[in-house]
């Protein structure tokens, strides 16, 4: 790329940063509360040219997903700001941050990074609307939840076999030394709101020990969700299936490794090795979400 190329890019790079994030006339709140880098959607670019080149919804997420291997891995990278927005890093991961933004650009059709925000707002927000802190969906299963009732997902675990999971869910509502932005009334009700709507559903896992008995059934692509040992607290860690040498492996964001990896163990083997996972639930991409 010669350097005339390399300043158009970069001069359209941030156009569409300053176009993105300007104030919309049309009175839309959302898109005045973005932040993101120029960068990111570079990123993001180079991403959409990995999905196109597949042809399932499935396919194209886990493409995207393979193509973060290396990725630094960077916890709170959406809790820089004072006032709640949405945050788009794509050049730093956290094990939530690499699920959710490979089905959203994956769902992205269309290359519009601008489509890819809405995407990614419906996705980590309830009801798709930022309202501050509370408004955020900060419990994994939430996510899960709304994105199942939109019908991006399948919860498949109770059909392959999943126990009942019984918890409690209250585990940021019962530390507010641990989430200072949750002192505020409106947002403590708000999180109690969402605790009590996750609480509600009837939830399924599969036990450490079942994993190795109902691996075959795990699709390439599919949501894995490691339950928490912790009792109020429902999961502890996410990140895609992935089939090598006959094995199901995990596609993750590592916080041990720093950076998106796969696991060296089969699934079953790796969450039996964490002292701080009990099993796992499944999720599966509806081929027709996108």
């Amino acid at each position: 790329m010669n350097i005339r190329v390399s300043l158009t890019l970069m001069l359209g790079l941030l156009l569409l940063h300053f176009t993105v994030l300007a104030p919309a006339k049309t009175g839309d709140a959302n898109r005045r509360l973005q932040d993101y880098n120029p960068l990111d959607s570079a990123i993001f670019m180079e991403k959409q040219q990995v999905a196109v080149q597949e042809a399932t919804l499935v396919s194209k997420t886990l493409a995207v997903a393979k193509s973060f291997l290396g990725a630094p891995y960077v916890t709170g990278t959406l809790e820089g700001n004072a006032r709640e927005q949405l945050v788009v890093n794509l050049r730093q991961l956290d094990c939530w941050t690499l699920v959710e933004c490979s089905l959203a650009i994956a769902q992205t059709g269309d290359g519009v990074f601008g489509d890819y925000l809405s995407r990614l707002r419906q996705l980590r927000y309830w009801g798709g609307t930022i309202d501050g802190y509370g408004s955020r969906i900060h419990y994994f299963t939430g996510w899960l939840l709304q994105a199942e009732k939109s019908e991006m997902l399948s919860d498949l675990t109770r059909d392959l076999g999943g126990i009942p999971y019984r918890k409690k869910i209250n585990y940021i509502t019962a530390r507010p030394a641990k989430y200072p932005r949750i002192n505020k009334p409106e947002t403590l009700r708000a999180l109690a709101a969402a605790e009590k709507r996750i609480n509600a559903h009837s939830w399924f896992y599969i036990p450490q020990a079942k994993i190795s008995a109902i691996e075959q059934q795990i699709e390439d692509g599919d949501i894995i969700l490691l339950t928490s040992a912790k009792r109020d607290l429902d999961i502890a860690h996410q990140g895609f299936a992935v089939r090598q040498n006959g094995h199901v492996h995990l596609l993750h964001a590592s916080s041990l490794s720093k950076k998106v990896i796969i696991s060296k163990q089969p699934l079953a083997q790796y969450v039996l090795a964490q002292k701080g996972q009990t099993g796992i639930m499944i999720a599966r991409i509806k081929s027709g979400s996108d």
